[in-house]
């Protein structure tokens, strides 16, 4: 599996004061479930709709497992595009396509949950009961520019660090995920997003299972809360 910190190497600390309690993202009843908010009650995240929808990660492999894992209990289908790296680190990427493509049998696949990408095209279209998240691990500078342009299909960009290489993935998006980052790369976020400093700042001092979700102007900070069953997949 990936080597490194499970959990990021940036220090933890905690965050200020009621700032989590005063960020707030647009969430739905039907979405993908995120985590859980200051106040315990569930965060839903509608990360498939009618029209695509492009999203982004900056983390690392335990988190991004967990995020993946919940798009497929969603029902939501994996197409992977992914460096064939014996070394993620070396290649700049999360993990292996091995290692992606072993999430399907995590979800009771038989290879038809999690599959090496066909795009463009290929794949059957996706529909409000099978929809679609095609999964791009290619490295710190993120994909060529490919939106999704079918209906209930979204494409998630994953990145194990940010650089200034990587920001086009980031201003792309329509909903931005991240975990705890250093100082520089929380600054990156910031202005990729034209955050307040407060807001971008406070992504240096989350906990290890949380991620803060940015989109359309707003924000929120969540914990993973993994199930009994992600923490015996994924420790």
């Amino acid at each position: 599996m990936p080597t490194g910190d499970p959990k990021t190497a940036a220090p933890e600390r905690r965050l200020a004061g009621d700032l989590l309690g005063r960020l707030t993202l647009d969430v739905d009843a039907i979405g993908v479930v995120l985590g859980r908010d200051t106040a315990n009650q569930p965060v839903l995240l509608r990360l498939f709709r009618p029209e695509p929808l492009t999203v982004a990660f900056v983390g690392d492999w335990w988190t991004a497992q967990v995020l993946v894992f919940r798009c497929l209990g969603h029902g939501a289908r994996v197409a992977v595009d992914a460096v064939d790296a014996v070394v993620p680190a070396a290649a700049g990427t999360i993990a292996t396509m091995a290692h992606w493509l072993a999430l399907d049998r995590a979800a009771g696949g038989a290879g038809d949950r999690v599959w090496r990408s066909a795009y463009p095209g290929g794949d059957e279209p996706a529909d409000p009961t099978r929809p679609l998240l095609r999964l791009r691990d290619v490295g710190v500078h993120g994909p060529e520019r490919r939106p999704p342009t079918r209906a209930w299909e979204t494409q998630l960009t994953v990145l194990p660090r940010l650089t200034p290489a990587g920001l086009p993935v980031l201003t792309d998006a329509d909903v931005v995920l991240v975990q705890r980052l250093t100082q520089p790369e929380a600054a990156l976020v910031g202005a990729a997003l034209a955050l307040p400093r407060p807001v971008w700042s406070a992504v240096t001092t989350m906990g290890n299972e949380m991620v803060a979700a940015f989109g359309g102007g707003s924000a929120r900070y969540v914990w993973l809360t993994p199930t009994r069953v992600e923490r015996q997949l994924f420790g």
